[in-house]
């Protein structure tokens, strides 16, 4: 009996926690990847129960990407936010995709893993250059560049957009500096 009631509200839990991406109708890939467009990532901010949201671009053929990593994480868990660890490579590209989730899976196993939808396009710079070109509010300079830092509030609104300019006067290797002069700034609660 105790053991069937613990079963249920486990499952009700695990449904709670995937409604706010049901709500988004966003679908899942292969490895419990979410396929995310400029919507969907509009859409997860404004349902989000958490303080905003951080998309974080990655490849694992990226050095920074790699390099920066912990302080993307980081910086989510001291600022409450939901991070989305965003793979720009194509839908069907398996070999890579499981290589870059195993490595994300080490790092942290509860990771929120999405990856932009091929939709017309499936050259992975193309879609990349067209979501950036989507996401960018004009204030900020849109450079394809990984390692990218895409910080947007709880109303939907993008309130950065990083690029590798932004941490052009220190090492390229720590983008901490970076973090303190562009995004922690924005984390206060009139920006939420």
């Amino acid at each position: 009996m105790y053991i069937r009631l613990i079963y249920i509200l486990m499952l009700l839990y695990s449904n709670m926690m995937y409604s706010q991406k049901n709500n988004c109708n966003i679908t899942k890939g292969s490895k419990e990847i979410i396929k995310v467009n400029k919507e969907d990532v509009i859409c997860l901010s404004r349902h989000t129960n958490k303080n905003g949201v951080l998309i974080y671009t990655f490849g694992i053929w990226c050095s920074p990407c790699v390099l920066h990593l912990p302080n993307a994480l980081k910086l989510a868990q001291d600022y409450n936010l939901d991070l989305y660890v965003l793979l720009i490579d194509k839908e069907d590209d398996f070999k890579t995709i499981n290589l870059t989730v195993n490595y994300l899976k080490k790092t942290r196993e509860d990771i929120n893993i999405a990856i932009l939808k091929d939709e017309s396009e499936k050259n992975r710079n193309r879609k990349y250059k067209r979501f950036l070109k989507k996401i960018t509010p004009q204030q900020f300079e849109n450079i394809n560049g990984m390692s990218k830092y895409i910080l947007i509030n709880k109303k939907g609104d993008v309130i950065m957009v990083t690029n590798w300019k932004d941490n052009k006067k220190y090492d390229w290797r720590d983008d901490s500096f970076m973090l303190k002069e562009k995004i922690i700034p924005l984390l206060s609660p009139s920006n939420n």
